[in-house]
């Protein structure tokens, strides 16, 4: 379920028609795109989910790493695939004690938008972020328990490499990357995008690019239109799991 940094080099020099690429160069394009790859993208192997935290009454912003666990602490918050409340203390579930735990999801909302809720005590309802922060609206006014279900950014071992830094190159080599095998070749193909140029290969960028997110019709048209690329033919694990699971419908009637 998921491969080494290490494992991509042959792909990407194999997309740059086996121009010869420094290793420096390479992990470094193989480490930009992984950040950029797993912040646009859901993946699975780097989702998780929090603690069940207790709010602090009457204050309304937190630090993203309030709802992580400890180990995910230092990093960023991609996103936030769902945020639910209790409306009342949770409690363990068990033979002795039938407590229901009874909450509901927050809803996502600019700032602008509950910017008066920010300010009434109540029952929270809506969550937004602003400068790394989480505001709750309405602020809470009970020390109320939740969790966070989210996707972190992708560890890694080295934050940047210099072209002369081969230690910090061969560092990386043996980084695990928490990306699905299939998107291995999508890794490859966005990292030979970055190299191309540097090799004498501007036009192949071109060729690459569109590979990799469809041509410029799918890709101006929002995928409704024109060829696809690899992107958007590789479906998430949550994509495949509703595909084969009975879902419900409700039917909504609008006023006339």
């Amino acid at each position: 379920m998921s491969f080494l940094a290490s494992d991509c080099a042959a792909g990407v020099t194999g997309l740059l028609m086996n121009r010869s690429v420094a290793t420096t160069v390479m992990m470094e394009a193989i480490r930009k795109s992984v950040l950029e790859l797993t912040t646009d993208y859901k993946h699975p192997l780097l989702e998780d989910t929090g603690p069940i935290v207790s709010l602090v009454a009457y204050q309304n912003n937190y630090a993203a790493s309030f709802f992580l666990q400890t180990a995910e602490a230092p990093l960023d918050v991609n996103k936030v695939n769902s945020f639910f409340i209790f409306n009342n203390p949770y409690s363990v579930p068990s033979l002795s004690n039938l407590a229901t735990n009874a909450g509901y999801d927050l809803k996502f909302c600019s700032p602008d938008s509950i910017e008066v809720l920010l300010n009434i005590p109540g029952l929270p309802m809506y969550w937004t972020r602003n400068n790394n922060l989480i505001y709750l609206a309405s602020m809470p006014d009970n020390a109320y328990n939740c969790y966070m279900r989210y996707q972190t950014q992708h560890p890694l071992t080295q934050i940047v490499i210099a072209p002369t830094d081969t230690t910090a190159a061969a560092a990386f080599a043996a980084q695990q990357i928490m990306m699905a095998d299939e998107w291995q070749e999508i890794l490859e193909y966005a990292a030979a995008i970055r190299i191309a140029p540097t090799v004498n290969l501007a036009d192949k960028r071109t060729e690459l690019h569109t590979s990799l997110y469809g041509d410029q019709k799918f890709q101006t048209s929002a995928g409704i239109e024109g060829a696809p690329g690899l992107i958007f033919q590789r479906t998430s694990q949550r994509n495949r799991d509703q595909g084969t699971t009975t879902r419900r419908m409700r039917l909504r009637m609008g006023s006339v």
